[in-house]
């Protein structure tokens, strides 16, 4: 069933898009505000109120002294004036979560610390409860993105694809400040039941899906006419072995070329995707990492072994992060040839910061460079051979044979090298 009020603010903000910019910033106004004020309950009690009552000045690193002041300022009138108890601990969290929030970027986030010790604990190991859908945050529509599904997931089997739009999950309409809501709502205890209102074109669906055990199932492979096939779904937990005995297994049977196909896949972890290029490249430098401080990372290969068969990687719009340093860095090295349409342009490193044993910050701290010096943060990557599928097929996660024109194109390279 059509949710009314949610399209027509849908319609609304397609309207109106020249003022989202503005829109935006005056909600995290509000958070900014809330940030302050609770920043100052830390710096009045543990360290500016003592200090100040000794006459002796503070000196901040982060602030100057007319900001803390004001701080201090915002402070006393919650202090002094708030009708109501409040919880110290939970307005810290609501703060830190604010101040992250106040950055705009949908790659850096807080979790609480129930939340950092969920994310340990369904990280420790490829299952968890939930849908079995791959997602990143969609700046064009302020909302959650599908990259892609888990083979077999309740996704799947509920009819959700690559390229939908999900802007609320249950009760919780997403935007820049609730996507991790909403991504952290749709997993759940197994049985249960998520509700998702989702875009797709101009149709605006109601898709409901029951929460079940997922088991990550990155890696498929086959043989088509004598060409290997392997199909990575998400460089996750545990790709690299999976890769590797799919790959040992084809280049067994004599193949006379490969294809590995990103489609859809919205990356994962970068030591595995290196360990899986050292199977295919010589030796050599294929991705660089530069901080803010500018100091620079070089990720390099290191096998004396490479591939000596034609090689085709196919990737589309839903290809991210891992993915499209994979499919560079065979560009990149002259050992096969990208096919498909560009790439989806994410290419921020992240890493997990503790706060005190309360919570953590998971936070941009640089960004990737392809070996030939190519920006993939926002720009992706070009393939060499441009080819589209049809429109009902593009965010699809299965394709009949004799419609993938991607996949085609692939063979017809593998074959035109032979």
């Amino acid at each position: 069933m059509e949710n009314n009020d949610l399209k027509e603010a849908i319609e609304q903000d397609s309207n109106n898009k020249l003022n989202r910019q503005k829109v935006l910033t005056n909600a995290l106004s509000i958070s900014i505000g809330i940030i302050f004020s609770v920043i100052v309950l830390f710096a009045l009690y543990v360290v500016v109120k003592p200090q100040l009552s000794n006459g002796s000045s503070f000196v901040s690193e982060m602030f100057t002294e007319e900001q803390l002041q004001r701080l201090e300022e915002a402070a006393r009138i919650i202090e002094e004036d708030y009708l109501y108890d409040y919880d110290k601990d939970k307005m810290v969290d609501g703060a830190i979560e604010g101040m992250v929030n106040s950055l705009e970027n949908p790659y850096t986030y807080y979790e609480t610390e129930e939340e950092y010790q969920e994310s340990l604990n369904s990280g420790a190991n490829s299952k968890y409860f939930g849908i079995g859908v791959h997602l990143t945050y969609d700046q064009d529509n302020d909302a959650i993105r599908v990259l892609g599904n888990v083979p077999d997931s309740p996704a799947e089997a509920a009819g959700i694809q690559a390229g939908d739009v999900i802007k609320k999950v249950d009760d919780i309409v997403i935007t820049i400040d609730t996507y991790m809501d909403g991504v952290n709502a749709i997993r759940g205890e197994e049985g249960t039941s998520v509700n998702l209102t989702i875009l797709r074109g101009e149709e605006l669906l109601e898709i409901s899906v029951t929460r079940a055990e997922i088991t990550d199932n990155n890696v498929t492979s086959e043989i088509i006419d004598n060409i290997g096939y392997i199909r990575v779904y998400s460089f996750g937990i545990g790709v690299y072995d999976q890769f590797k005995e799919a790959y040992d297994d084809i280049m067994s049977q004599n193949i006379e070329g490969l294809i590995v196909d990103l489609r859809n896949n919205p990356g994962g972890y970068v030591k595995d995707t290196i360990n899986m290029l050292d199977l295919l490249l010589p030796k050599g430098d294929v991705l660089k990492l530069v901080d803010k401080s500018g100091e620079e990372t070089v990720f390099k290969t290191y096998s004396d072994d490479e591939i000596e068969i034609p090689l085709a990687v196919v990737v589309n719009q839903n290809s991210a992060s891992a993915s499209e340093i994979f499919a560079s860095a065979i560009k990149d090295a002259k050992k096969g040839v990208v096919i498909g349409t560009q790439t989806f342009g994410k290419g921020v490193v992240q890493y997990v910061e503790r706060i005190k044993g309360h919570g953590a910050i998971d936070i941009v701290s640089a960004q990737y460079f392809t070996a030939s010096g190519v920006v993939i943060q926002d720009n992706g990557i070009e393939p060499d051979y441009v080819v589209e599928v049809e429109e009902e097929y593009k965010n699809s996660s299965y394709i009949p044979r004799d419609k993938d024109a991607q996949l085609q194109r692939a063979i017809d390279y593998i074959k035109e090298q032979l």
